[in-house]
């Protein structure tokens, strides 16, 4: 058996991260920054209003702060998107709507809430408030040169926002990654389907393919090849041609020797390796590089196959996708319950649910654990970590790995 850490390494070495193109900024969400992002306009572009209100001159403005109140002349409205450059005569005021562009000598603006109508164009206004009160200054947000988006930035749907903000069209990013996912097998059927004796339903290239999604990937169905070797070999080369990564899952462990594993050995020129990793579940994991797309060999019980999934194939796919934090982060958390286990050689990680209880973070081991219950796998958030020994006690602190569904 090899390390996980040894697996790790090995797989990060042999792929590489993929070129840099512009994509409209629609579809960039998920995506990395392949460059520095920077802004060549001020946001805002103009002084402007934070409220409905009244803009007011620095003589308004003394007198509001020397007697409390100030009458003014109303002499119009300034409302949102209004280009017109206006200045406020001694004596006046505007009426102005947030957003709109404050007139060039706006000391402040009065909240319409601290305003009464006088009579006539008259409005008192009052209340405490400093120079350059409820005013957005131009380029308080984002000045022209600054960095609004560092390389290796994962965008989210605030970064997608700035950078609308700017103007910008299409943005430099690593391109999304595309993943095929194929299960092989005459055992196995897609719901809806007959089940003949032996059979059963296919369930982790169901499993693959959302938690892929989650990922960030533009995923593609390959289905069931049955045990043909012929049409698997026919199926991972053309694969090899279209995907930056292929997934299966079964035919990995120690002993087997079904068409998949000859033929991948076949299309990676003899550099494909099966290993035996020191943790449990997912102990057997394949990996190689197929024409230039990484095929990654999963167990085939349904945990195993999620499990190798989180610690050996998101790894990989983070560097090929160009993000900088590609291992696993674990958090530590406390455990509620005992949990005791044999000394075997191996890590365990283990379903369990983590939460938060009188602010401190918690984690529950699930009473089931073998690698063929994806069910319990369902009713987990996380994999708690458990070093090769007898286990741990409640109250001690220990190694969290959150799943998918909740570590993006």
């Amino acid at each position: 058996m090899i390390s996980l850490s040894e697996a790790q390494e090995f797989v990060l070495s042999k792929v590489e991260r993929k070129r840099a193109i512009a994509t409209p900024i629609g579809k960039a969400l998920g995506l990395v920054a392949s460059g520095d992002v920077v802004s060549n306009i001020n946001i805002p572009p103009f002084d402007n209003t934070a409220v409905d209100g009244f803009a007011v001159d620095s003589h308004a403005l003394d007198l509001i702060t020397r007697d409390g109140a100030v009458t003014l002349t109303v002499i119009g409205t300034v409302a949102a998107g209004d280009g017109v450059s206006r200045e406020i005569p001694q004596g006046g005021t505007f009426r102005i709507m947030t957003g709109a562009r404050t007139p060039s000598n706006t000391a402040a603006v009065v909240m319409v809430e601290d305003s009464a109508e006088v009579e006539g164009d008259k409005v008192r206004l009052e209340g405490s408030l400093a120079s350059g009160s409820n005013i957005r200054r131009r380029g308080s947000d984002i000045g022209v040169g600054d960095v609004v988006v560092p390389e290796g930035t994962i965008l989210n749907a605030s970064h997608i926002g700035t950078l609308a903000s700017i103007g910008l069209v299409r943005v430099p990013v690593f391109r999304r990654l595309r993943v095929g996912v194929l299960s092989t097998g005459d055992e196995l059927k897609d719901g809806g389907e007959e089940l003949m004796e032996g059979q059963i339903y296919d369930s982790n290239r169901y499993s693959l393919i959302a938690a892929l999604s989650q990922s960030g990937v533009e995923v593609v169905d390959l289905g069931i090849i049955g045990d043909d070797a012929d049409l698997i070999r026919e199926a991972l080369a053309k694969a090899a041609n279209e995907f930056d990564a292929i997934a299966t899952s079964g035919g990995v462990s120690v002993g087997d020797f079904d068409f998949t594993k000859a033929i991948v050995q076949e299309l990676s020129l003899g550099n494909a390796r099966w290993m035996q990793i020191a943790i449990r579940p997912a102990k057997p994991f394949a990996f190689g590089v197929l024409n230039g797309a990484a095929f990654f060999g999963l167990p085939g019980n349904p945990v195993s196959a999620l499990v190798s999934f989180e610690l050996l194939m998101k790894p990989a796919l983070a560097k090929m996708a160009g993000k900088s934090r590609q291992m696993p982060q674990f958090i530590g958390a406390v455990a509620q319950y005992s949990y005791k286990r044999s000394i075997d050689g191996k890590t365990h990680y283990i379903r369990g649910v983590i939460s938060i209880n009188d602010d401190q973070m918690t984690v529950t081991p699930l009473p089931k654990q073998s690698s063929h219950n994806l069910n319990e796998m369902s009713q987990s958030n996380c994999l708690i970590e458990v070093p090769d020994s007898e286990g741990f006690e409640a109250g001690e602190t220990v190694r969290v790995l959150l799943n998918s569904s909740v570590w993006m």
